[in-house]
Order: C-alpha cells, then sequence, then structure tokens
C-alpha cells in the first residue's frame, strides 16, 4: 500500500473513532465511552503526525486496556443477547432500558472494532516517512 493510501486510511480511522466517539456524549454513562474511543482515534492519529516509540506504545497500552476494560464491561449484555434475545430482537432496533443487552451488545462490538484498531496499530507499528 502506497504512504499517500496509508494516509488516508489513518485519517478515516482517526475520524470514524473520533465521530463515535462524539457520539458517545448521549450515553447514559459518557466518560468512559468518550475516553475509550477518543484514545482509540488518537492511535491512527498518532501515525499520522509521527510520534516516538515511546509516546506511540503508551498511547496503545492505554488505548488497549480501555478496550479490555470496555469488553469486559459490555461482554454479559451481548452473551445475554446471544443466548436468549438473538432469534427474536435486532441489535439495530431503538433501545430502552427494558433491554440493556442490546446497548451493550452494540457496546461490544464497537469497543472490539476499536480493540482492532489499537491492537493492529501496535502491532506494525511503522512510522510513515
Amino acid at each position: 500500500m502506497t504512504q499517500h493510501l496509508k494516509k488516508i486510511l489513518h485519517v478515516l480511522l482517526t475520524c470514524l473513532l473520533a465521530y463515535t466517539a462524539y457520539l458517545q456524549f448521549n450515553d447514559p454513562d459518557p466518560l468512559f465511552w468518550v475516553l475509550l474511543y477518543g484514545l482509540a482515534a488518537l492511535v491512527p492519529l498518532a501515525a499520522v503526525i509521527g510520534t516516538n516509540t515511546k509516546t506511540a506504545n503508551a498511547l496503545h497500552g492505554l488505548a488497549a486496556g480501555f478496550c479490555l476494560a470496555g469488553l469486559a464491561i459490555s461482554l454479559p449484555g451481548l452473551v445475554e443477547y446471544l443466548h436468549y434475545h438473538l432469534g427474536s430482537e435486532s441489535l439495530v432496533e431503538d433501545m430502552s432500558p427494558e433491554k440493556p443487552y442490546i446497548e451493550e451488545g452494540r457496546e461490544f462490538i464497537g469497543t472490539a472494532f476499536a480493540f482492532i484498531v489499537s491492537l493492529s496499530y501496535w502491532v506494525v507499528r511503522k512510522p510513515l516517512a
């Protein structure tokens, strides 16, 4: 992949994760989720601006740690959805207090994406020229 296409991918991932962080302000518990997606958005941004290895490693670790915590928080709701509601309800239907597993299932999927992004940047760790 050319350097130009890599930069475009980094910027797109940054924008997607930053927008997801913005959407979390509407969440009942926004602070944790805004931090999670905000930190994950900084990972591809750091690849664009070029940070030193120590800073990049710290950022990857912090983002991955928040993501792992988010996965642990939302896993019970995803398991409940998969076990009891998969055939009868969709994750894209409206959320309600009576169905917390829908929000938690969505949170798990989004957090898994953020974790994969953070982890993939840590594995690759090549600065842009």
